[in-house]
């Protein structure tokens, strides 16, 4: 099981960084500029799914998925899934292939060292 997020600074940064929609879910994900475990914080909103039965069974789904689709995340990420209404009704596998596609659609951190900038002749 990856490292999870569990402060709220750290769902704050990771709203700030990259995000990638999709029908069941939105991921943001943040380089923390480091090499250590991925890790995912998940939160669903009362605006989303007025009961808690609901909003717990979108956590759920969507923590499964990311034990299946981690394979696909980078290490040194912070990644946030924002559940959906629509992840009680998509397909396990839908939701899982969908995840795997968002975490590589995310764009590498730039390198400060290898940039244009830094490499510009004075």
């Amino acid at each position: 099981m990856p490292e999870r997020l569990k402060k709220r600074r750290d769902f704050l940064a990771a709203a700030k960084g990259h995000r990638a929609p999709r029908r069941a879910f939105v991921l943001e994900a943040r380089a923390r500029g480091d090499e250590g475990l991925p890790r995912f914080g998940f939160t669903v909103s009362k605006k989303t799914a007025a009961k808690a039965v609901e909003r717990n069974r979108i956590r759920r789904r969507l923590r499964a998925a990311v034990r299946l689709a981690a394979a696909s995340a980078r290490p040194g990420h912070d990644y946030v899934l924002v559940g959906r209404r629509g992840a009680l009704t998509e397909p396990f596998a839908h939701l899982t292939s969908a995840l795997a596609d968002a975490m590589r659609r995310i764009p590498e951190p730039a390198d400060p060292k290898g940039s244009a900038r830094a490499q510009r002749p004075r």
